[in-house]
């Protein structure tokens, strides 16, 4: 059985980062294959993308806590990394509801009324649709952060505030439009011969839709309830038409970017995303310490404050101390999201942990060697994995306790290389194995 196992596993490896289901008696496992060249660049772009909707509010404050720390591991990179950031938010349009006729003012107040807000217009597809300027546009004071041009604690306090962009965006995010859009739109972002960072820091789903094809939000007739359509599209298993633009065109454009040689920019895309609670799985997760912190003596004080002079205090206090909890937990599920990171063999990470700055370490690796590789799915059987890594003309097998450990994340099991099997450049990592899953 265990040469059996061992070929299937072999033969996985046509398709990197890939999962393919196979039929292994008793049970079907899924082979995995996580392979990605080490590609260490001297100059790297990094475009951070917010979300800005209601719930970001606790979740920006331990983004920007964690980079003074983020800062000290880029300037630790070797050879040293010339860096440069951006952050732009997920806010691009809003398109909710149905209204009619198109183009009818009645109409268009009709929706500012329905969904609490302005400038809507009656599309020609009948929905209530909305768009936001600052689409697209980086966020910040310079709106272009240069490590080079001021001091570590400068930049630091700089980058804090940009990614500190509120929480009144677009209900619906759209990260990868919204990247695609900062990205094409101020391309003197990109310099010539830069790795290309992207990270998206977000608790909700993807929900681009540049060809205004879907209503991200409707209200239930019968229960007035607000039906996410963007989740219910990106979840598995979903049977209908699709309306989201595919992932693939994304990861298409990023593969798209070009040096002035013509040679393709090397991409590393990172996803801080709502994952069920210890595993790299898209799903809900809460935060125990953001929630204690809701129910504090503190957290009522604040609220009691807040709701002075309110004509009923105590519905006020609850529902701001409602609001707190709201803020802690992931929102939606980031499939789609995982998808785009997975593309480049990129990191995942958990946008509701209480300090961001494991997250923001992995970032920082992948711009220069990478120490660890964290797994797809627990391995199972756990002997079967198998860890090499090819150097030159080399192909050197790593032994677990030499060349390799396996460590537990947030994220779960991550293989920590070590020994002959400490990563270099233009290394290639080759990591396979089985999982039940």
């Amino acid at each position: 059985m265990r040469r059996i196992l061992s070929a299937t596993l072999l033969a996985s490896v046509s398709a990197c980062q890939s999962y393919v289901a196979v039929p292994v008696s008793p049970v079907t496992l899924v082979a995995v294959a996580q392979r990605n060249k080490v590609l260490v660049a001297t100059k790297a772009d990094i475009l951070l993308v917010v979300d800005d909707s209601t719930s970001m509010s606790g979740k920006q404050e331990r983004l920007a806590a964690a980079l003074a720390d983020f800062t000290a591991e880029l300037d630790a990179l070797r050879p040293p990394v010339d860096y440069q950031v951006a952050v732009t938010t997920t806010t691009v349009a809003e398109r909710l509801g149905a209204c009619g006729p198109a183009g009818n003012a009645n109409a268009a107040d009709q929706c500012d009324s329905d969904w609490q807000a302005a400038g809507f217009t009656c599309d020609i597809g009948l929905a209530c649709f909305r768009t936001f300027a600052e689409a697209g546009q980086f966020n910040g004071a310079p709106p272009i952060l240069q490590r080079s041009t001021v001091s570590a604690a400068q930049f630091s306090q700089d980058l804090a505030a940009s990614v500190e962009v509120g929480t009144a965006g677009s209900r619906q995010p759209q990260g990868m439009e919204a990247m695609k859009l900062a990205l094409g739109d101020n391309s003197t972002f990109l310099r010539d011969g830069a790795k290309v960072v992207v990270a998206f820091f977000t608790d909700a789903e993807d929900c681009s839709d540049p060809n205004h094809r879907l209503s991200m939000l409707v209200k239930d007739n019968t229960t007035g309830n607000i039906v996410d359509k963007c989740a219910q599209e990106a979840a598995p298993g979903f049977t209908g038409t699709p309306s989201l633009e595919p992932v693939a065109n994304y990861a298409n454009f990023l593969r798209s970017l070009k040096n002035l040689d013509g040679s393709s920019k090397e991409v590393e895309v990172g996803a801080v995303v709502s994952l069920t609670d210890g595993t790299g799985d898209p799903g809900l997760c809460d935060n125990p310490a953001c929630d204690a912190q809701c129910d504090s003596q503190a957290e009522a004080d604040a609220c009691n404050t807040r709701c002075q002079g309110s004509p009923t205090l105590a519905i006020c206090v609850s529902d701001c101390v409602s609001e707190c909890h709201s803020f802690c937990g992931g929102q939606v599920p980031g499939h789609r999201y995982l998808e785009l990171a997975f593309a480049f063999s990129g990191l995942t990470a958990n946008v509701c942990s209480d300090d961001a700055g494991p997250a923001l370490q992995q970032l920082s690796e992948v711009i220069g060697i990478p120490k660890s590789v964290t797994l797809r799915a627990t391995p199972s059987p756990a002997a079967l994995l198998v860890v090499r890594v090819e150097r030159g003309t080399q192909d050197i097998l790593c032994n677990e306790g030499d060349g390799y450990t396996i460590v537990t994340t947030d994220q779960g099991p991550a293989v920590q290389f070590a020994g002959p099997c400490l990563l270099q450049p233009n290394d290639t990592f080759d990591i396979r194995y089985l999982t039940g899953r």
